[in-house]
């Protein structure tokens, strides 16, 4: 059996307010960052590009020329993940972003041409002949790997619908890329944007809760076919080789990054998973984990089979001073010795109120996307799964 070292992976680092730039994709090649250079951007002067052998090159967008006022070239690889719709609302509503290409190689391209200055039906040509300033991934987990291995090395930035790849292996060549490359790549976890989640974790951060001794979550709906998923986004989805697994994989990742985040990596994780419902061939439509840590336990149930909602608080937080959770778009927190209150999380901060958002801030500000974005997270996350199918 294989083994998993579920320590042995990368941690996230907290940007410093002031980080530089690792790398710094010149003309000529990669260089270390200039003295006196802006983070985000080149300073203003032709000069100072000159003096360091720098062809005014953008520092937050190597493939292109800088200038004073600059649109942002992005360009959607994959239409097959259901989530691309929405993400592409989102990136149009950004003033600066121009919607160059997309690229699919299925008739969903048809419904997406109209949005875009190009279509392609091969997502390669697409990254050799736009040379985007960002790539949005939204295609299967392994084509997606794929892709964000390419458009890193394309010199762009590269935003991956979750999870983060069908295996570890895909997902360990795409962090790797990304470090060498010096380029950022963000993971999107659509929960990331809900503001009750973002105030019942930095609350629990904070300490405010006690010792947390247990995490919970559950997710799911009754199945993608069930609830009338794009056909073209079920079929990879049951593919288990495009995606990975079934349920684990489509939903286990997103408890996964959270515990992760709040907890830190497991000691260990046991699961179970398996067919329990569907009349036809998957590798699994309900899927438990179980993390284990030196003095806390998270909880993670992802589901194709469930119907309707159980109206309980998720996800669940058990500490030493409350338990608090998430319900209805409210915190509940029930404190030591008090009665349980229902409070309304504050909204989230103009700069992190949407993936295309936050995103966008990350490259102009050169740092890293935190938590549950960053690419290191959802490495983990992926050992955790990874682990959790060899158990089951």
């Amino acid at each position: 059996m294989q083994r998993i070292d579920l320590q042995g992976l990368p941690h996230p680092e907290r940007a410093a307010p002031n980080a530089v730039p690792r790398l710094l994709l010149w003309g000529g090649g990669a260089r270390p960052l200039p003295a006196g250079m802006r983070r985000g951007y080149s300073t203003g002067s032709p000069a100072d590009a000159s003096a360091v052998g720098c062809r005014e090159t953008c520092l937050a967008y190597p493939n292109r020329l800088w200038r004073e006022t600059m649109s942002v070239k992005l360009c959607v690889a994959g239409l097959t993940h259901g989530h691309v719709w929405g993400l592409i609302d989102t990136w149009a509503d950004q003033p600066e972003v121009e919607l160059t290409a997309v690229a699919d190689s299925t008739p969903l391209l048809e419904k997406a041409r109209a949005r875009f200055q190009r279509a392609y039906d091969d997502w390669r040509m697409m990254l050799q002949t736009e040379q985007p300033d960002i790539v949005l991934a939204c295609a299967d987990n392994r084509t997606s790997a794929q892709i964000a291995i390419a458009g890193l090395e394309a010199g762009a930035h590269v935003m991956v619908e979750k999870p983060m790849a069908a295996d570890l292996t895909d997902a360990q060549a795409m962090w790797e890329t990304a470090q060498r490359t010096g380029r950022l790549l963000m993971i999107n976890w659509p929960t990331r944007w809900n503001p009750a989640y973002q105030a019942l974790f930095r609350r629990a951060r904070a300490g405010e809760f006690g010792q947390i001794f247990e995490f919970r979550f559950r997710i799911g709906h009754a199945g993608p076919r069930e609830i009338g998923c794009d056909p073209y986004f079920v079929e990879w989805l049951y593919d288990e080789h495009l995606n990975g697994g079934g349920a684990l994989i489509d939903f286990g990742g997103y408890g996964a990054v959270m515990a992760i985040d709040l907890l830190g990596m497991p000691e260990s994780v046991l699961a179970t998973r398996g067919n329990f419902t569907k009349p036809y061939a998957i590798s699994d439509d309900h899927a438990v984990l179980v993390l284990r840590y030196p003095r806390a336990v998270a909880v993670l149930e992802a589901t194709w089979a469930q119907m309707g909602t159980d109206g309980a608080p998720n996800p669940i937080i058990y500490g030493t001073e409350a338990t608090a959770g998430v319900l209805d778009g409210k915190l509940r927190i029930h404190r030591r010795g008090e009665s349980p209150v229902m409070e309304e999380p504050e909204p989230l901060p103009v700069g992190e109120r949407n993936p295309a958002e936050y995103f966008l801030r990350c490259i102009r500000e050169n740092r890293a996307p935190e938590g549950v974005l960053s690419p290191e997270v959802s490495l983990q996350a992926q050992a955790v799964l990874e682990r959790a199918k060899l158990t089951t």
